[in-house]
């Protein structure tokens, strides 16, 4: 009976992470910004943002998603405090309980991170308090340049006593190389790809260095 229960604990925790259709959903919508940063097209309500020299293409990394997913799996009301990880988190809320499939969680918790920009504007590519205090942090980590490995976790946390029982899920994504550094650039202005880092070369139809 222990090893059958053992074995139903494992399944349970497996069926809760982002199939590979759902972590090619997240890189994607981490990519589609990127690219238009890097093409210097995107408009942060209102304002186009100058190019980015060195813009790198985001990868899904297996380790730093197991990292996520194990943190999320404890449904924290805080951040981790991972050394030398990026993090951004999500929550969602509904009367109607989730399916077991959570992989649309993903996306939706990056397309919200993204929609910072939306919403708050995007003053100035160096992030200092202030601009960090607009209300743009989970946007521009995933901005940021210098990261390009990303990794999420999601958990089905149940009913939330403390929102009227309605069911919470949960997304954590991590990031490496750690964004959100005050007082650094978000990224550098430049020519698209002029900038791109030692061992990466340019894709040109994204304009992302791969």
């Amino acid at each position: 009976m222990k090893s059958a229960l053992l074995i139903l604990a494992i399944v349970g925790c497996a069926s809760a992470q982002f199939s590979t259709t759902g972590q090619n959903d997240i890189v994607n919508v981490h990519n589609v910004l990127r690219s238009s940063i890097a093409k210097g097209t995107y408009n942060a309500k209102g304002t186009i943002e100058p190019a980015a020299a060195n813009m790198r293409k985001m990868k899904w990394d297996a380790s730093v998603a197991t990292s996520a997913q194990n943190y999320v799996n404890g449904c924290p009301g805080g951040h981790s405090g991972a050394q030398g990880l990026g993090e951004n988190m999500y929550w969602s809320w509904s009367s109607v309980a989730p399916s077991t499939n959570l992989d649309s969680f993903g996306a939706a918790a990056s397309k919200s991170w993204e929609k910072e920009f939306q919403d708050y504007g995007w003053k100035s590519i160096l992030l200092d308090m202030a601009t960090f205090n607009t209300g743009i942090g989970h946007a521009t980590q995933m901005a940021w340049a210098n990261t390009n490995l990303v990794g999420c976790g999601v958990k089905n946390c149940g009913k939330d006593s403390k929102m009227n029982n309605m069911y919470k899920v949960q997304v954590v994504c991590q990031y490496k190389s750690q964004g959100n550094i005050l007082n650094t650039n978000i990224y550098q202005k430049g020519n698209t790809c002029s900038a791109c880092a030692s061992g990466s070369t340019c894709e040109v139809s994204s304009g992302l260095c791969a």
